[in-house]
């Protein structure tokens, strides 16, 4: 059983390490090893689906991987931030707020990062009250400079939405009379 673990183990390092130096198809060809040896592992799923969203573009089977590690490994926190960039690359953003909404009870996960995505979607489908409230969340729940300044930025992204917004309802209303 130990040398069972080791071997698995030493495949998602194996795996990681050509990750790391850009060598996509090495790691997928031992991902793809060691999930015929063990269609269970949770890990291998996520780092597959992480390879085919991001790498590859191949979305389908990315999330046939994502929805796998999920269901294998529910807790690994990794895979519900890839599932949600997953989401938001497919502009699917009513998906990615229920999504969403289930990732931030996991424990570890990145409640902020969870949360400026989620705000996005909010911000896509033109609910903007729910996305400057979801911004100022993740803004409250983070350390990050970064990601606070990128949720001040959807913030004042949205004011200008609804500027323009407003200008073209009175532009329609003197077309209209």
């Amino acid at each position: 059983m130990d040398d069972i673990l080791l071997n698995t183990e030493e495949y998602i390092l194996k795996a990681k390490d050509h990750i790391d130096c850009w060598d996509y198809i090495q790691a997928k060809r031992l991902l793809m090893e060691l999930l015929e040896d063990q269609p269970d592992h949770g890990r291998a799923h996520q780092l597959l689906g992480w390879i085919y969203a991001s790498q590859l573009n191949q979305y389908d089977m990315a999330e046939v991987h994502f929805k796998m590690a999920i269901r294998f490994e529910p807790n690994h926190a990794t895979t519900y931030s890839d599932y949600i960039y997953l989401l938001k690359m497919t502009s699917r953003y009513k998906e990615m707020i229920k999504f969403a909404e289930r990732a931030e009870k996991v424990d570890g996960i990145n409640l902020a990062y969870i949360q400026r995505n989620k705000a996005e979607a909010y911000e896509m489908l033109r609910d903007y009250k729910k996305a400057i409230s979801t911004y100022s969340e993740a803004i409250i729940n983070t350390l990050d400079e970064d990601l606070i300044s990128c949720c001040e930025g959807g913030i004042e992204r949205i004011a200008r939405k609804i500027k323009i917004k407003e200008q073209l309802d009175y532009i329609t209303t003197l077309n209209v009379a």
